[in-house]
């Protein structure tokens, strides 16, 4: 039965948790692996890091006295500490945008059964506080359907906290909590925390601004006909182009990424040049595989280095290592 004596309720509180551990561990697995699940349904959003742990014991403790021990006590209302916990299982989700909060939040909530849920964004939009606690919080159970499941059954009754934050409002967290709990921190010092925080907020914007411009670059070039082949190349040219002549070969953005700056870095060639070469190159490289007879595996990455060495050996001397450029040459002295 519930009561004042906070000692009491204390050890009670010792007692279920060392009475439970076993059951709490195992519903923290089953619902960090349903989360995950349910994040996998979209691309974007499985890419998130999703954490989890059983909240220990003091911690708990520490935060009910912090938090509603003397509210409790001065309205004599008797309680168990193990109801004013409600992170006692906790998962993070670290998203990449702030975008992808909402879109979770949405995933979960249409998924499990909402207890309660609280919207740190919109509450610090509206005060001067720090950046570092943004996020949507959400306190979850099973649904329905989930807790007449075998394997989800035993847990029907175990509530769990779902943390959301983008990976710079959870890295800004993690060094505000260094400092919020201070015993005092001068005026001065405050309002320099306050601008730091807005620069984390504006690289949080920023980086998701960036990706809807990237993407928006990347449709037209893909979509629409190149209007302006004296453009100098850039990875999205790159692609459009050679996916004529590799349409099974998937390019690694990252590798494409990189060659293209590295094209670049030694000269700085046209969409209309670099079209040029590879049409008339291409033929010739096809041969010299031939010549090859599988003794050495030319990739497309490899395919596209010759035609622009054999396009332009001057400009792009570098482009392969020296002992693919010595056989190379030396078969085409041959032809």
């Amino acid at each position: 039965m519930p009561s004042l004596d906070f000692e009491t309720e204390k050890q009670r509180f010792i007692n279920y948790i060392s009475d439970n551990i076993e059951l709490l561990r195992n519903a923290e697995s089953s619902f960090f692996t349903l989360i995950k699940s349910l994040l996998a349904t979209s691309s974007e959003l499985s890419a998130s890091t999703v954490t989890s742990r059983v909240k220990g014991i003091e911690e708990c403790i520490n935060k009910f006295s912090r938090k509603y021990q003397s509210k409790l006590e001065e309205e004599k209302k008797e309680y168990e500490i193990k109801d004013y916990i409600t992170d006692l299982i906790g998962i993070r989700i670290i998203c990449l945008y702030e975008k992808n909060i909402q879109e979770i939040g949405k995933i979960l909530m249409d998924n499990l059964c909402l207890i309660d849920s609280t919207d740190k964004s919109k509450l610090l939009e509206q005060t001067e506080s720090s950046f570092g606690y943004k996020g949507l919080h959400l306190d979850l159970k099973l649904d329905s359907t989930r807790e007449m499941m075998p394997e989800y059954s035993i847990y029907k009754d175990i509530s769990f906290e779902v943390q959301i934050r983008t990976i710079i409002q959870d890295a800004w967290s993690v060094l505000d909590h260094k400092i919020k709990y201070k015993k005092s921190i001068p005026h001065v010092l405050k309002r320099r925390i306050n601008s730091l925080a807005a620069l984390f907020e504006t690289a949080d914007r920023e980086f998701f601004s960036i990706r809807e411009e990237t993407e928006k670059l990347e449709k037209i070039t893909k979509e629409e006909i190149i209007t302006n082949e004296n453009e100098v190349l850039n990875v999205f040219h790159f692609e459009k182009i050679v996916e004529l002549y590799f349409p099974e070969f998937h390019f690694s953005s990252r590798k494409v990424d990189a060659l293209v700056d590295e094209i670049l870095n030694q000269e700085k060639i046209t969409v209309v040049n670099f079209k040029k070469m590879i049409k008339e190159n291409i033929t010739t490289l096809t041969n010299y595989e031939k010549f090859l007879k599988g003794q050495h595996v030319l990739t497309p990455y490899t395919i596209i280095r010759h035609t622009l060495y054999c396009g332009n050996k001057k400009a792009f001397s570098r482009i392969l290592y020296e002992y693919q450029r010595k056989a190379f040459d030396t078969w085409l002295e041959q032809q």
